[in-house]
């Protein structure tokens, strides 16, 4: 069987991440100096996980340059797992960090993007979280898809098909301005919300999807549509979404040919690379070598 120096030497994509919390815990403990009990560790679902992110994270990211910090970290711990694809989301609401200022939010990211070209193909996302003021989403979000800094848009936030319909026009706006549609969905709901996103939304690829599996009608309607979902299992064990990683429903997504992406999701929670990924589901019998391979050769 192939090692993990092995999957660690080849080149890879990162398809779903979120660049404020895509470093290993040890980088981001000796830049913040906070210690987070027992972790990296399991959580009950998402709210555990914005728990910490409250006391632990959140209060600890308070200027523009505590931002481009956590960016450059996240970026740098990607090459060092030899990603040379990173689809990777910028939440809109951290232009309050940039006191509003969107040339120098769009200053630090171009030139994130040119100064690590020749290692990894920064593809930004706008990530728009369902919770936040909706007046100040609707006041930003143009103007940034409009900049071309930015490759996909990406919404996320409680999984509920409930008042979706208030985000339709930013899927719109996307299409107008070229980027490619993600929503987060099918983690911890049915597979019913999952085609009823990718209808609604008209969406390009789906942001974990796993619900999908529970239904065989969805998932021919994803491989007929070709809708890759960008699948994290590190994520999805660590929460709870799966029981473990041996009855993660990647093997039955993939076989059932829906286009398969692996994305880390937030490495400083989940504490798995994808090299890491990939060598741990194939080690304990969930994907076979040549699965591991065709996910690799995703860009």
């Amino acid at each position: 069987m192939k090692d993990l120096d092995y999957y660690k030497s080849q080149p890879k994509a990162d398809t779903h991440t979120h660049l404020n919390l895509s470093m290993r815990y040890k980088r981001y403990k000796k830049w913040s100096g906070i210690t987070i009990p027992n972790f990296p560790r399991k959580m009950k679902g998402l709210d555990e996980m914005h728990e910490i992110i409250a006391e632990y994270t959140r209060p600890r990211c308070k200027t523009a340059q505590d931002v481009l910090d956590l960016f450059i970290m996240s970026i740098e711990d990607a090459i060092e797992d030899n990603v040379v694809v990173m689809e990777t989301s910028v939440d809109i609401m951290f232009i309050r960090h940039y006191q509003e200022d969107l040339d120098f939010l769009l200053s630090d990211l171009t030139n994130l993007k040119k100064k690590n070209k020749k290692k990894i193909d920064l593809q930004f996302e706008l990530g728009i979280p369902k919770t936040q003021d909706r007046n100040f989403i609707a006041k930003w979000a143009e103007p940034m898809m409009q900049s071309k800094v930015f490759s996909n848009i990406d919404l996320y936030g409680p999984e509920v098909s409930e008042g979706i319909e208030d985000f339709v026009y930013l899927f719109k706006l996307a299409e107008k301005y070229g980027l490619k549609k993600k929503a987060h969905v099918g983690e911890f709901s049915d597979a019913e919300s999952v085609q009823y996103f990718v209808e609604t939304f008209n969406l390009d690829e789906v942001q974990h999807g796993i619900g999908a599996a529970n239904d065989d009608s969805v998932l021919q309607f994803l491989a007929d549509r070709q809708i890759r979902c960008n699948v994290c299992p590190a994520s999805n064990v660590m929460l709870g979404a799966v029981k473990s990683l041996e009855t993660h429903p990647i093997k039955k997504m993939m076989d059932a040919g829906v286009p398969i992406g692996l994305g880390t999701d937030d490495l400083l929670f989940f504490g798995k690379t994808n090299s890491e990924q990939l060598f741990d589901m194939v080690s304990c019998g969930l994907l076979t070598e040549s699965d591991a391979e065709k996910i690799l050769s995703v860009r």
